[in-house]
């Protein structure tokens, strides 16, 4: 490393001056990443084009898998930025030379909107963020030395800031540039400020310390018996973080699922499913202050105000975090017991479990950072920071293996020859028998779709479309609520949401003032005579519109279940089965239904019988852990790591390897 750069910590009670160049670097940064990482499954299944400039669109099943390949990607890579950074370049020219790579990839996107310009795209994304992920994170702490490191929980505590500043401005901002400005702005604004982070940090070297490539000190060092060690220790800890992260990222899919099902409306609007998530970064940028302190309110902080009742080591903090998670997906249990039992409840729930969840992670995640930088020998300190990642990696597999597991396939069949296959399908509610035939086609291969020919047209705008829900039966006067969705398609604009009232019994007193919320997805009304009340839900987006209606009766008698289902095509080379799907069966009252499917018909010469349908008493695919027993299940998991990390913490050896004190071999006991 050239002289001209500082290669320690100068001795200063300071803040070191390059730490606000890391901080604005780190919020532009982020900003690149969640704002490209908002809109990608977006892009993919609506905005993807060919090289003819045709839509080439993915299905939603095939996004999904690009976007997980995308992010396992992401947090793989830090090993390899750690390594090029403790052995080879150093912090700083590591971070630097991903970063041009990074911006390469947020260029690929933002210019190539075809599947080759998104492989390439997200391939040097995920090589440049992973790989800066671990040198960042070390760079800071590389900042401080003897004399001021006690600057550095708070220090870390506002570097966890502005990664949130960023995750929520871009939240919010580059969902609304692809809709409004399309994919080229979108992926656009997220590459400029990534240019404009890497320009930051180059312009901060001078103030920066360099700490030198270890070469092969890193490798003794890694491999001598303290690396070992602290590797070893780390790691211990590591497998516990693991559960937190198992259920933490559960807020981007069974939250968002369960989010689905509740009322959105909060502080004058709805929420969209996805945007319940922007919560967290908000609640980090507020409790961060609120835990470390906030001077100009004379404010001593909640870690200042604990330490006062017993000694706040950083493992402590950790445990605290893992119980608080613990409560925070006790919540979400709740939550899906009500929706159970087919009451309607309102967002601000899972608004609370948020706030729960969110200072845990205060609690875990702030905290494992600046522990993981203390705990790493001077030449390790990059790859512990890649080490700590991995348990991202690690709890996300654990909640896909445990997803995988607890899979169950809905009612499917295999087909023996060709010819059609006639299948029953039966649902009751205890009460009253409906049945549903539909013919299974089987061919013997499957038809080749026709090639695209020069000058064919591409397909047509998807106009928007509107699903009132499903009929309702309700005991009179009873208060009905209705669950409508709406498809924007290609159009482009404001939504609008409007209900009214198309027919009702003569005999009924009620006017569209009865129809509480009635310009939102889910009005309320209270039927006042038995009867059927026939309404419209219209979904306008600009100047297009859609609409679609539903009946509900009200009644004193139990009325019959609707059995549902589409007859199929499938050919003989496939290697799955037919899956049958009567998912859109249900039953007006809401009882719950017994299922059963038949082959009542088959070709002359097949030798499938009457009871070769697996699963036969399944509409759809399901779950081993239905409901709350899901959130439950992760409750308990997260519990007893809990419980069985206390020991292991009040074990632990905490040694210090601050600038200035590697050669300190004293050590604390952790709890």
């Amino acid at each position: 490393m050239s002289s001209q750069y500082l290669t320690a910590p100068a001795d200063s009670k300071q803040l070191p001056a390059g730490i606000p160049y890391i901080i604005g670097n780190e919020a532009a940064e982020r900003f690149s990443f969640y704002g490209m990482k908002a809109i990608l499954v977006v892009f993919m299944t609506k905005y993807l084009l060919d090289s003819t400039g045709n839509k080439d669109l993915m299905g939603n099943e095939q996004a999904k898998g690009y976007y997980h390949m995308f992010t396992s990607a992401v947090y793989f890579t830090p090993i390899l930025g750690a390594l090029i950074a403790d052995a080879f370049w150093g912090k700083y020219k590591t971070i630097l030379a991903l970063s041009v790579v990074y911006c390469a990839g947020h260029l690929t996107l933002a210019l190539d909107e075809t599947r080759q310009g998104l492989a390439l795209g997200l391939g040097l994304i995920a090589l440049g963020s992973g790989g800066i992920k671990p040198c960042v994170s070390a760079h800071v702490g590389d900042q401080f030395g003897r004399s001021n490191h006690t600057l550095l929980e708070k220090v870390f505590g506002w570097f966890y800031f502005s990664i949130n500043l960023g995750a929520f401005a871009s939240t919010l901002l580059t969902p609304w540039l692809l809709e409004n400005y399309g994919a080229h702005v979108a992926f656009g604004v997220p590459g400029i400020l990534m240019a404009l982070a890497t320009l930051m940090f180059w312009m901060g070297r001078h103030v920066f310390v360099h700490i030198p490539a270890g070469g092969m000190d890193f490798l003794r060092q890694t491999f001598s018996r303290t690396g070992i060690a602290s590797i070893s220790s780390l790691f211990i800890i590591y497998a516990f973080v693991a559960m937190f992260w198992a259920l933490f990222d559960q807020t981007g899919s069974a939250w968002v699922l369960q989010a689905e099902r509740m009322d959105r409306y909060f502080l004058g609007f709805e929420w969209l499913p996805s945007q319940i998530q922007a919560i967290n970064p908000i609640m980090i940028m507020v409790l961060i202050p609120v835990f470390n302190g906030i001077k100009a309110l004379r404010w001593p902080g909640l870690y200042h105000l604990l330490n006062r009742v017993f000694p706040l080591t950083p493992l402590r903090k950790i445990s605290i975090g893992f119980f608080l998670t613990v409560l925070a997906f006790v919540i979400p249990a709740w939550i899906e017991m009500r929706l159970d039992a087919g009451q309607f409840v309102n967002i601000v729930w899972q608004l609370a479990a948020y706030g729960i969840l969110t200072a845990a992670e205060v609690f875990v995640s702030i905290t494992c950072l600046e522990f993981s930088y203390t705990q790493a020998p001077r030449k390790m300190k990059s790859l512990i920071m890649a080490c700590f990642l991995m348990s991202v990696s690690l709890g996300n597999l654990f909640v896909a293996g445990v997803n995988f597991f607890i899979h169950e396939e809905g009612a499917h069949f295999r087909p023996d020859i060709q010819g059609t296959y006639q299948i029953e399908l039966s649902v009751s509610d205890g009460k009253a028998t409906e049945t549903q035939r539909i013919n299974v086609t089987v061919q013997e291969t499957e038809q080749p779709s026709q090639p695209k020919q020069p000058g064919d047209a591409g397909p047509e705008e998807a106009p928007p479309t509107a699903n009132a829900g499903r009929d309702v039966a309700v005991k009179p006067n009873k208060e009905v609520r209705m669950y409508a969705t709406g498809d924007r398609g290609d159009a482009r604009g404001k939504p609008a949401y409007h209900w009214s009232f198309v027919s009702f019994p003569e005999s009924s007193n009620l006017t569209i003032k009865d129809l509480q919320n009635a310009k939102t997805r889910n009005p309320v009304f209270a039927p006042d005579v038995i009867g059927s009340y026939e309404l419209e839900f219209t979904f306008q987006v600009g100047d297009k519109r859609a609409t679609d209606r539903v009946s509900v009766l009200a009644t004193t008698e139990n009325t019959s279940p609707i059995a549902t289902a589409d007859d199929i095509t499938w050919s003989l080379d496939q290697e799955d089965p037919v899956n049958l799907n009567g998912s859109d069966s249900f039953d007006p009252d809401g009882d719950s239904l017994k299922v059963h499917w038949t082959l009542v018909q088959k070709p002359a010469n097949s030798k499938l019988k009457t009871t070769d349908i697996a699963n036969a008493d399944r509409l759809q695919p399901g779950s081993r852990l239905a409901g709350a027993s899901y959130y439950i299940f992760f409750a308990l998991c997260m519990l007893v790591t809990a419980i069985l990390f206390i020991p292991v913490a009040m074990r632990y050896q905490v040694k210090s390897y601050l600038p200035g004190t590697e050669d300190n071999d004293n050590s604390d006991p952790a709890l």
